[in-house]
């Protein structure tokens, strides 16, 4: 009996060792998966999962299509600028202004990132240069989020981001993500109209940030740059990644602006936001130059 079950046993093992190992005897299952595609298949060679070798962001420069761009001009509240600001910045007196910009990239570097992004930026000034920074940045793209905080030091933070096309324009929506409750951040509702007044824009300038890399314990002091994105090109106001150029599907409007506090989001010192002009470009095709590297202008330790 003993010798049966054995027999049986080593039987079983043969021949599920043959299936196995012979061609064209796979089972059901594993015949009719279909090919892998792109997304599925195996690391290319050499890829090593490391900051160091692979980054979660495309080498740069990085080059963006068919920009969406939403840029509401604001009159900010007296003393608001200045309270958001990162030292050393400055604000410019007589600029209490900010412009509060929305970008929907539905491609970056032709990898099938769809970004969308939105800023506040400010008029600032630091060792007599001017120039714009962002005071806050929501996005909702992992890789815009890492590459732009590591690289430039802009103060991005994840946020659920929705454009939706109304029947008079559009209305844009940013929420925390699921882990904070989905609290609300800001919304915006922008009209086309042919009847808006002219107003002048401030010339924002090249990009200023405070690149900080916090110390990783207590007895190491935190490292700090000056990064200008846009000083070293012939157009200071190419220092603005996602502005696009005047397009033949260009509108201007009016918007309502509402910001919304969270616990660790408090945006309504910035309102009630009073909206002086409100535009909207559409740049079909490649972004000419593509976003690269600023440039150090000073670095610290405190």
């Amino acid at each position: 009996m003993m010798k049966r079950i054995a027999f049986c046993i080593a039987a079983a093992c043969l021949c599920a060792i043959l299936v196995a190992l012979a061609p064209g005897c796979a089972t059901r299952d594993t015949a009719e998966k279909p090919a892998p595609d792109a997304a599925t298949q195996a690391p290319r060679e050499g890829f090593v999962p490391s900051p160091v070798f692979s980054p979660p962001y495309p080498p740069l420069p990085h080059h963006f299509s068919d920009i969406h761009t939403l840029q509401i001009l604001c009159r900010a509240p007296e003393g608001a600028i200045k309270r958001a600001l990162a030292p050393p910045l400055e604000p410019v007196a007589g600029k209490d202004m900010f412009v509060l910009l929305m970008a929907w990239t539905p491609d970056v570097e032709k990898m099938g990132f769809n970004v969308h992004e939105i800023a506040i930026n400010a008029p600032v000034q630091w060792n007599g240069r001017e120039g714009n920074t962002t005071l806050i940045e929501y996005i909702d793209s992992d890789m815009g989020l890492i590459a732009g905080r590591e690289v430039y030091g802009w103060p991005k933070k994840m946020a659920d981001i929705e454009w939706t096309e109304t029947g008079t324009g559009w209305t844009v929506t940013a929420n925390k993500m699921r882990d904070q409750g989905g609290i609300p951040l800001l919304k915006v509702e922008y009209k086309v109209s042919d009847s808006t007044p002219e107003v002048e824009w401030p010339d924002m300038g090249p990009t200023l940030l405070v690149r900080r890399i916090p110390p990783a314990s207590l007895t190491t002091p935190s490292f700090n740059q000056i990064v200008c994105v846009g000083c070293n090109m012939e157009r200071p106001e190419s220092g603005a990644p996602l502005v696009a150029r005047p397009g033949a599907r260009d509108t201007k409007g009016s918007a309502e602006v509402r910001f919304f506090d969270g616990p660790h989001d408090p945006l309504t010192f910035l309102g009630p936001a009073e909206v002086l002009d409100a535009k909207m470009s559409i740049m079909e095709g490649d972004m000419p130059g593509g976003l690269g590297l600023g440039e150090v202008l000073h670095q610290w330790e405190e």
